[in-house]
């Protein structure tokens, strides 16, 4: 009887002593544990998706709104034949305002110049310069100063100088007439360039991107500026 009493004092034996179990909770913490940097990584992954996903809706959205006719954008043109369409409309859009600019250039007529307008819309200067000059050698060639083969190659800007590169026929034409006539020509070229635009005041003939050896009857190796008062 003494012997079974003793059992049931003696307290329960645990699975484990203490260190054994510190080292078993250990472990445990360390294969639970989360570095700093991939809790960043996956909190960056979660903003970037719900960005996405409203940019994504958004879209959806205004193009549904927009299909419905409950939201339209009057004022913006949708693809780059509607803005060339504007461009080449000469009156006023309705709903849509254009500034466009005049420039004067001048046309060589007998033994003078001859001031006339063109509007267009200003844009990067050597795009304009090289719109102004193609139009005023439509001119010239609708009147018969210059052949149908000349053609502006490339337009580049270095301070007040401006390089205009044309092709093999320009230097032809210009071989072709007197003196007079081709100063004329050229005087006709680089005034319209310089009256409209600033800062320039020389212009570089080129003849496909290479210096000119052209001398007589105009000296094409220099570059041309009109002459102050």
């Amino acid at each position: 009887m003494r012997e079974s009493r003793d059992w049931e004092k003696r307290a329960p034996r645990p699975l484990f002593d203490d260190e054994e179990a510190d080292d078993f909770y250990d472990d445990d913490d360390e294969v639970w544990r989360v570095s700093p940097t991939l809790r960043v990584v996956a909190w960056i992954s979660v903003l970037v998706l719900l960005f996405a996903a409203g940019y994504w809706g958004t879209s959806l959205t205004l193009k549904y709104l927009d299909k419905k006719q409950i939201i339209t954008q009057r004022n913006v043109v949708s693809d780059p034949a509607e803005a060339k369409k504007v461009l080449e409309d000469t009156s006023e859009p309705s709903g849509l305002s254009v500034k466009r600019s005049g420039f004067e250039v001048f046309v060589p007529r007998g033994d003078l110049l001859e001031s006339e307008t063109v509007s267009l819309v200003p844009g990067i200067l050597e795009e304009d310069v090289k719109t102004v000059i193609l139009g005023l050698m439509e001119t010239m060639r609708a009147e018969g100063t210059l052949s149908e083969q000349v053609r502006v190659l490339h337009v580049f800007r270095n301070g007040d100088l401006l390089y205009l590169d044309l092709n093999d026929p320009f230097v032809k034409v210009i071989q072709s007439l007197p003196a007079e006539k081709g100063a004329l020509i050229m005087t006709s070229l680089v005034r319209t360039i310089v009256a409209n635009f600033s800062p320039v005041s020389r212009v570089r003939i080129l003849i496909n991107g290479k210096d000119p050896e052209l001398k007589a009857p105009v000296d094409l190796t220099t570059p041309w500026q009109l002459k102050t008062s």
